[in-house]
C-alpha cells in the first residue's frame, strides 16, 4: 500500500490560517497497492490528509478506529478510508467503493503513513511554508 502524490502546490493559498493551509495545499494523489490504483484525485488536500493521518496513526493499533478522512474539501467523510477488515487493514475510498486494497498489517499501514506524512512535510517546507501545522493538535 502506498499513498503517492505529485505536483504539490499552494497556488490557491490566499490566507494564513491553519484551515487555509489545509485546504489549499494540494497535489495529484494516488492510493495504490500491488494490484493497482485504488483511488486518484487531481486536486487533493494532501496537507490536510497528512495531518489527519498523523493524528490517527498516533493512536496506535489498539486505539485507532476505522479512518474516514473528514475533510474541509468534501461534504462527506471517506475520500480516503482505512478500515479494519478483521484480517488486516484495507484502504479504499467512498468514491471508488468497488476498489479496496488487500489487507495489510498495522505495521505496513503505519509505515505507509509515516512515509507519506514525512514527504508532505518536506514538500510543504520546500514551498516555503512551515509544516508545523501538520502536527498541531496531534493526538497523544
Amino acid at each position: 500500500m502506498k499513498i503517492l502524490y505529485d505536483a504539490i502546490n499552494a497556488n490557491d493559498l490566499r490566507g494564513s490560517t491553519i484551515a487555509d493551509y489545509l485546504v489549499n495545499i494540494e497535489a495529484s494523489i494516488e492510493v495504490v497497492d500491488g494490484r493497482g490504483v485504488i483511488y486518484e484525485e487531481p486536486y487533493f488536500p494532501v496537507a490536510e490528509l497528512a495531518r489527519e493521518l498523523a493524528r490517527w496513526v498516533s493512536l496506535g493499533e489498539k486505539q485507532a478506529p476505522n479512518f474516514l478522512f473528514a475533510s474541509l474539501s468534501f461534504e462527506e467523510p471517506g475520500a480516503v478510508q482505512i478500515l479494519d477488515s478483521g484480517s488486516g487493514w484495507t484502504v479504499g475510498s467512498m468514491f471508488t467503493p468497488e476498489l479496496k486494497s488487500s489487507p495489510v498489517s498495522w505495521g505496513e499501514v503505519a509505515a505507509c503513513i509515516d512515509t507519506f506524512v514525512s514527504n508532505v512535510r518536506r514538500d510543504v517546507l520546500e514551498l516555503g511554508i512551515s509544516p508545523d501545522f501538520i502536527d498541531s493538535q496531534r493526538a497523544e
